[in-house]
């Protein structure tokens, strides 16, 4: 099943613009929305990775929900 898609407009400068056609037109992307799509791509990416390593230092700085239930006497 093919993902449902949303339309996003953006205003961007016209030096972006010109790169941004350059690009496409030297064949790096087979469409400004492909360039967009990619940056969103990759900046989710960098984000899942940012939260994977966050959640790896954070988790010294915590005890466990079981620890913390017998320190207070729920157990």
């Amino acid at each position: 099943m093919a993902a449902r898609t949303r339309t996003l407009s953006v205003k961007i400068t016209e030096r972006q613009f010109e790169e941004l056609e350059e690009l496409v037109e030297r064949g790096e992307y087979a469409s400004k929305d492909e360039f967009i799509r990619e940056l969103l791509r990759q900046e989710f990416d960098d984000f899942t990775f940012y939260l994977h390593e966050k959640a790896e230092r954070d988790r010294e700085k915590h005890i466990s929900l079981e620890a913390y239930g017998k320190s207070r006497g729920l157990e």
